[in-house]
This record gives C-alpha cells, structure tokens and sequence, in this order.
C-alpha cells in the first residue's frame, strides 16, 4: 500500500522526535544541575579510562546551554526537513546516529593525540554537521532532482552551519569535521546502493 502525498511517510516525524528529546533533556539538565552532565558527557577518560561507551551516545543529547542547543535543533529542523523524505525515517536517524558517532570518534581521536585526557564534550553538532555531509552527498549524486531540495536550502544550511561553528565557544572542530566526513561518506554509500538496486531493477534515478 502506498502513502498518500502529505501523509504520515512523507513527515519529518523522527525530526520532530530528535527535537523533542534534545529539548526535553535540556530542560530535565537545566532544573537538575550538573548530574546528566556529570554522567553523560563524554572524555578520552571516561570512554577508554572508565571504560563508559554509553557516552558516545549520551553526550549527543547534552548540551551546554540555550544558544548551544537553538543552533543545533535549528539545523536538525532545517536539514530533517530536507533529507527525512528523501531517506525515509529508519535511515535518517541510522545517519545522524552513525555520523554522531563518527564526529564522537574524531573528538576523541584529537584528544588522544594532542593529550587533553580529561576534556569533556557535549553536543549534537557531529550528527548534525553529518547530516550536512548526507545532504552534499545527495546532492552530488541526484544532481537535482531531490524533491525538497533547492540550491537556495543546500547554501542557507550550509551558511547557518558554517556561520553557528564560528559563533559557538568552545566548538569542538574534530567532532564538526568528523560528523561531517562520516554523514558524506554515508550519503555516498546510501546514493550508491540506490544506483545498484535501481539498475538491478531497470530503473534510473
């Protein structure tokens, strides 16, 4: 059976859900003191030291305070929007997970290296800043023919997203850069395996 234009598939519901969340324990945080901070952000410390991986994912749902999260749910609404239809729900939020684990990864792997075994991070802004990375991917590779996207949407995220990395303190640039590495290589991969089964079937997209 398939769904009607405007119906229930064609709504951005798992946005809508990641929003909720993220505001929802940012509320829970700003009434509840430092104790959601204290045992889910995440360190070099805490993840290989304390050997606590839930963090990876925790610390994506933290955030710091009120511009910190405005600026990540704007970009989450704005680039859910986008790429929710086009991927379908399933797929998005295995995107923003997989690219916020990646942007997780990147942090950590920067820290390791440049030896700040104590500092923390929190935020969304590596699954975010990979679904920019799913969206430039998808647009390389449908070169158009996306049905909620325009070029004026790609540049006024893109915009946003350069122009709210910038504004943040305290940005962690390696989780930016590996979110946004991890969500284009995923979006390539997604474009990828839509040729195949397209061609499989005798279809073009």
């Amino acid at each position: 059976m398939r769904e009607r234009p405007g119906g229930i598939l064609e709504r951005p519901l798992v946005t809508v859900i990641l929003v909720i969340v993220n505001a929802g324990i940012f509320l829970i945080c700003t009434f509840s003191g430092e104790m959601l901070y204290n045992m889910g952000d995440i360190s070099p410390s805490s993840f290989f030291g304390d050997r606590e991986y839930y963090r990876a994912l925790s610390a994506m749902f933290l955030h710091a305070d009120i511009n910190h999260i405005v600026n990540n749910m704007l970009l989450l609404a704005g680039l859910g929007m986008m790429l929710e239809k086009e991927t379908g729900h399933m797929l998005f939020l295995a995107q923003y997970v997989l690219a916020g684990l990646g942007g997780q990864a990147a942090s950590l792997g920067y820290k390791l290296v440049t030896g700040e075994w104590y500092v923390s991070s929190i935020g969304a802004s590596g699954a975010v800043f990979g679904l920019v990375g799913v969206l430039l991917a998808m647009v390389l590779c449908k070169k158009g023919s996306m049905r909620s996207v325009t070029w004026q949407r790609v540049v006024l995220v893109v915009a946003y997203s350069v122009y709210s990395g910038i504004r943040a303190a305290n940005i962690d640039n390696a989780a930016h850069i590996g979110g946004f590495v991890s969500g284009f290589l995923l979006g390539l991969l997604m474009c990828l395996f839509w040729k195949l089964r397209d061609k499989s079937e005798g279809r073009l997209r």
